[in-house]
């Protein structure tokens, strides 16, 4: 594009007329030329670039984390209670069989737990540490002398039982899925055994 200017001073003594007329056009140009642009193009500017969130999509964006935070809450803690308690079963199975293998040894069940470690010496065999804070775990082991059953009498026999540690997620009602007391003895039965 030639410069206006450029030209008057080329083309020489035109008069006023000339000079005025070349200006004006190359303004008319310029003014055409922008207009021809998409408006994506030109810079946006006013009031709008600088706005923020309202208030009403901020009350909004928290009301729905809200709801959505209220339908899953329950559902993990559910989630946490039902995996919580199968660790705690697979823990008393292991003293179950540890149990067993111990009785063909030493011709009675182990009777020595320690709760403050979680750990059942003569079995030898420690409770995970995840376990362990959130159930309390007991050992009953013993001969059978309440049995009406004259060969049952005298038999050893245990029972492991472990039940939620109070201040748990594990310690609320059982409604909600929480643990009662879950325990397995020297038969093998499982109780509640609606829990098994």
């Amino acid at each position: 594009m030639h410069n206006p200017i450029l030209l008057m001073a080329q083309e020489g003594g035109q008069g006023n007329h000339g000079l005025i007329y070349k200006v004006h056009a190359a303004r008319r140009m310029t003014s055409v030329r922008q207009a021809s642009y998409p408006t994506a193009l030109n810079p946006v500017c006013g009031r709008g670039t600088d706005r923020g969130f309202s208030l009403i999509e901020l009350v909004v964006v928290v009301l729905v984390i809200g709801i959505l935070g209220a339908i899953a809450m329950p559902s993990y803690n559910a989630y946490l209670i039902r995996a919580n308690k199968a660790a705690a079963k697979a823990v008393l199975m292991e003293v179950a069989s540890r149990q067993e293998q111990y009785v063909m040894k030493a011709g009675a069940y182990s009777n020595t737990y320690t709760v403050a470690n979680c750990v059942f010496g003569e079995l030898g065999y420690t409770v995970p540490t995840e376990v362990c804070t959130k159930f309390d775990f007991a050992l009953n082991a013993g001969n059978n002398t309440a049995s009406t059953v004259v060969a049952l009498q005298g038999l050893p026999i245990f029972t492991v039982s472990a039940s939620g540690k109070a201040g748990t997620i594990q310690e609320g009602n059982p409604a909600a899925g929480a643990s009662t007391e879950l325990s397995i003895n020297q038969f093998g039965l499982k109780l509640p055994v609606t829990e098994w």
